[in-house]
């Protein structure tokens, strides 16, 4: 079989029937354009399967001496998806004539402080301070008299520019997505909301209000870790006390996408599937989402436009030192749909019995 060539960005438009000018568009994060969220999955999806390698930078020169923007961060190097805050930087930075360095410390204050100070020792004078969850931290002493701007986190005792995701407004749409979907009763959320989880808070909090917009409310929660093993034994542990019958669950909403895939391993060994008999809607629009069968809608976590508008806010130089929260756009799939109609316990789907001797397995 011959060599295959470099697919290119006309390929991936052509195979998501868009034009190539939209594919640059939706691959770059820019928003500056009107359009759907269905093309943007098209697009993205065609990139998936056709192994697209985007340019970790645009075709831009940057000249030798070009002045830096130093990134601290914690484990952003290290996660897949998260990456794309760090490409978000790049794209900014080399859009302006900026490169960036970046210093990975894994959170860990004396390696935050050297890093900055190694930074500081090749003429950085520019600073990104990024979390990979939603955090408050406190930034380390040589950062907090420099030029800086915080992505994903923030510090209360520091009057800088800031990016979080709008995890409020996403609980609020996922919300809303179930109720227009036809659910008014029987909605769960799963997974814990630890005081420390500054994201969970604020999903949780979204979509409570969005439940109440709707003349909603959840039907109750089910605490457990975010990870498909802590989720899955908490759903089979529902479904034996027999959950299904009493409290007739109709939809969940879950924590993240690890979370959802141990849902539906329970759902799937308690005889039920994924949308007919509960409808399924969460954060993070990863991998796992896509990979799961019904694929999963999902929120979307806004990495690359962190950081991209972080650079961006960060070389502006006069940006007002508040809070920005960017949009977490839904990423609609098979996941949802409206519940079974039943008019009492009798018209529901009765509840096979639990195949306790199926082998259940996680991913990876």
């Amino acid at each position: 079989m011959g060599k295959r060539g470099r697919v290119t960005l006309r390929d991936v438009a052509a195979r998501a029937g868009v034009s190539a000018t939209t594919a640059s568009f939706v691959l770059s994060g820019r928003r500056d354009m009107r359009i759907s969220a269905g093309t943007e999955e098209r697009v993205f999806q065609a990139a998936r399967t056709l192994d697209y390698r985007r340019h970790l930078v645009p075709r831009t020169t940057v000249p030798a001496g070009a002045p830096t923007v130093g990134l601290i961060c914690d484990v952003i190097a290290t996660e897949s998806f998260a990456g794309e805050l760090l490409r978000g930087c790049i794209a900014a930075a080399t859009d302006r004539g900026h490169l960036v360095l970046m210093a990975d410390t894994e959170g860990v204050g004396n390696l935050e402080a050297s890093a900055v100070q190694a930074l500081l020792s090749r003429g950085v004078d520019r600073f990104i301070y990024a979390t990979m969850a939603t955090s408050v931290r406190s930034v380390p002493e040589p950062l907090r008299d420099r030029r800086l701007v915080l992505a994903n986190c923030v510090d209360p005792t520091l009057a800088v520019p800031a990016v979080v995701p709008d995890d409020g407004r996403g609980g609020r749409t996922a919300a809303k997505a179930l109720a227009d979907a036809g659910h008014t009763t029987g909605i769960w959320l799963v997974g814990e909301v630890p005081a420390h989880a500054v994201a969970g808070r604020r999903r949780r909090a979204g979509v409570e209000e969005g439940l109440r917009a709707a003349g909603l409310r959840l039907a109750g929660r089910v605490p457990c870790a975010w990870w498909p093993q802590a989720a899955r034994a908490a759903l089979t542990d529902l479904f034996r006390a027999g959950w299904w019958d009493t409290a007739r669950p109709t939809a969940v909403i879950t924590m993240n996408d690890r979370t959802a895939m141990g849902v539906y391993q329970a759902v799937a060994a308690a005889g039920l599937t994924v949308p007919d008999d509960l409808s399924v809607i969460s954060f993070d629009n990863s991998d796992i989402a896509r990979w799961l069968d019904p694929e999963l809608s999902s929120i979307n976590l806004p990495y690359f436009d962190l950081g991209r508008r972080a650079v961006e806010l960060l070389l502006a130089g006069d940006a007002e030192p508040r809070v920005r929260e960017l949009p977490m756009r839904l990423r609609s799939r098979a996941s949802v749909a409206a519940p079974a109609r039943t008019t009492g316990p009798a018209g529901r789907r009765p509840r096979p019995a639990m195949r306790a001797e199926q082998p259940l397995t996680d991913l990876g």
